[in-house]
């Protein structure tokens, strides 16, 4: 169980380091995009639920994300949208994670 935990940890961690990496602006919101589904459909461990569902929640505004305004319709949103969006999961996630190390030291 312990590698099991550990696993998840460290696919959580991939997760939130390309989110803070797209939250930071380091990278466009396309190639989040990309490295976002790639990371879901790579998933092979168990995720902690309340991460899941951030995850989740993050997995439906990429799902509606779409770079060409020309084509936009109402329910689709933009980069800007989608940056909002990836800064809640961010917060969401690690406040999760925050609370996983205190209940771990004590």
């Amino acid at each position: 169980m312990e590698q099991s935990y550990r696993a998840a940890s460290a696919h959580s961690s991939r997760f939130l380091f390309l989110i803070a990496q797209f939250v930071d602006r380091r990278i466009p919101a396309e190639f989040f995009l990309t490295q976002f589904r790639e990371l879901q459909n790579t998933r092979v461990t168990y995720l902690d639920a309340e991460v899941s569902s951030v995850i989740g929640m993050l997995s439906v505004d990429v799902g509606a994300y779409l770079g060409d305004v020309d084509i936009r319709g109402v329910d689709y949103i933009d980069a800007e949208q989608l940056w909002r969006a990836a800064g809640h999961a961010f917060r969401d996630l690690m406040t999760l994670q925050s609370e996983q190390f205190e209940r771990e030291a004590g």
